[in-house]
């Protein structure tokens, strides 16, 4: 019976790992909806946390419409070498990707759409009217759901502390 455990957790802890292989740069790149997401945070790279068990994930991409107005959120987080809780989002505001194709579409970071980073969920950085970026949409796959393209911005705390997140990429599903 033990052994079975083991066996079936094992299982479990394989089909809950994530990673990041997106790399939209390689020609031959296949856009299934796993490649996940990746970005530069000051110049190092930030992946999602590995997933070991069952449970929620540590990124996601979703469509929710509130109020009358859509919404896409995408998400990762992981942490940093003091284990700090390190959590990268964007809220893209105003498009639908049910009713619409988005491939090709850019989308302004600012005040309205946002970027936002945060250190142990107290430090918040966001864009705003000066401090800026894109979220650029190269794929969009409607019946499977799948939404794939780049990301950077520049997000100021309270204190006036600038993160620059460069290099984001994803592909998945929504």
């Amino acid at each position: 019976m033990k052994k079975k455990f083991i066996l079936l957790l094992s299982i479990f802890s394989l089909f809950a790992c994530e990673t990041a292989s997106v790399d939209l740069d390689d020609d031959n790149y296949v856009f299934d909806g796993r490649g996940g997401v990746k970005c530069d945070v000051d110049g190092i790279e930030l992946k999602p946390k590995v997933v070991t068990s069952p449970g929620p994930g540590s990124s996601e991409l979703r469509f929710e419409s509130f109020m009358d107005e859509d919404f896409i959120i995408l998400r990762f987080n992981n942490r940093d070498e003091n284990n700090g809780f390190l959590a990268v989002r964007m809220v893209v505001k105003g498009i639908n990707p049910d009713e619409l194709n988005l491939e090709g579409i850019t989308i302004d970071f600012n005040d309205y759409s946002t970027g936002m980073y945060s250190i142990n969920t107290q430090i918040e950085y966001s864009t705003n009217l000066e401090y800026i970026g894109e979220f650029e949409i190269e794929y969009h796959d409607q019946s499977e759901r799948i939404l794939a393209g780049r990301f950077w911005y520049d997000a100021i705390n309270s204190e006036n502390e600038i993160k620059e997140i460069r290099n984001g990429e994803f592909d998945m599903k929504y």
